[in-house]
């Protein structure tokens, strides 16, 4: 239900090219074969090595820096329109510019206008993570920037959670959800996006982010959840989501628990539910709500 999402991939689109091909190259297909392997090998081990710096020391940074930021606030502008295309590539972009203020002032001067919290949660964090994903398969930006663009986007929605959650409705008040993306996947942004509009609606709200299968199924054995909602990114995933269902309806503390699956593989599969034994879908956040609200007042 990731929305998302979540996700800053765009995970219908075909897979990020590693690298492409020379003319000379292409003429020899089995000599392009290795030197494709040697060279997905290296990237692989670069983009590893990337990763470890992000987490060890560029991502804590960023978000130790964000601690003392104040939340944003609603005014009384006008504005109904919804963020148009150039405006999220804007957006986009400041989120993986030098200047980390960028991005949090843009936000502030759309919310002048008028434009409210959710309809930034929808209609600008999620098409602009989508777009940092379309700029990464099209080789425009690399695996870095848009790491650090997502977390800046994690950044504003908490900030912008805050301001989102006074007008919190207590209908579902009481009620616990779990959200999580597949084991192993790294594709939070969605399940953090869904876990917002769910406490706006008096859910209590648990995530595990970047939890092994082991420590997911170790949660919801020990805590009652009403709801289990699980982000699908690739088509590649959706056996992996089918077990892990299986698995968790084994051993959930609640025999009855609802489970939704949600993502942008939704947009093209909306049935795909069916196949891997859940109780609904959802693509976006707004979504996922309505769905488990209907399915607790059937």
């Amino acid at each position: 239900m990731h929305v998302n999402s979540d996700a800053a991939d765009n995970s219908a689109s075909p897979q990020k090219k590693l690298w492409l091909m020379s003319a000379d190259e292409a003429s020899n297909e089995q000599a392009g074969s290795s030197r494709y392997s040697e060279n997905k090998n290296s990237k692989d081990v670069c983009q590893s090595s990337l990763m470890q710096i992000l987490e060890s020391q560029i991502i804590p940074n960023l978000l130790k820096a964000n601690e003392s930021a104040s939340p944003f606030f609603s005014t009384d502008g006008l504005r109904t329109e919804l963020p148009t295309e150039e405006e999220i590539a804007h957006f986009s972009a400041l989120c993986i510019a030098t200047n980390q203020d960028a991005p949090d002032i843009y936000v502030q001067s759309l919310m002048s206008e008028g434009l409210n919290s959710e309809a930034i949660f929808l209609h600008l964090f999620a098409p602009a993570a989508r777009h940092l994903g379309f700029l990464w398969e099209d080789d425009l930006c690399d695996f870095t920037q848009v790491t650090i663009g997502l977390v800046r986007m994690q950044q504003l929605t908490l900030r912008l959670g805050i301001e989102f959650q006074e007008k919190r409705k207590l209908a579902m008040d009481g009620m616990r959800a779990l959200f999580a993306p597949i084991p192993g996947s790294q594709h939070t942004f969605g399940v953090l996006m869904v876990s917002e509009f769910f406490r706006k609606e008096g859910w209590q709200v648990w995530m595990e982010l970047g939890s092994s299968e082991s420590t997911l199924l170790e949660a919801v054995a020990k805590d009652w959840f009403e709801v289990i909602g699980l982000s699908v990114g690739t088509e590649a995933q959706v056996d992996s989501l089918r077990e892990i269902i299986r698995r968790i309806r084994g051993c959930s503390a609640n025999r009855q628990v609802k489970i939704l699956i949600g993502g942008p593989l939704l947009v093209l599969s909306p049935d795909l539910y069916k196949e891997v034994g859940a109780d609904g879908a959802s693509a976006d956040a707004a979504s996922a709500v309505d769905l488990a609200r209907t399915l607790f007042s059937a």
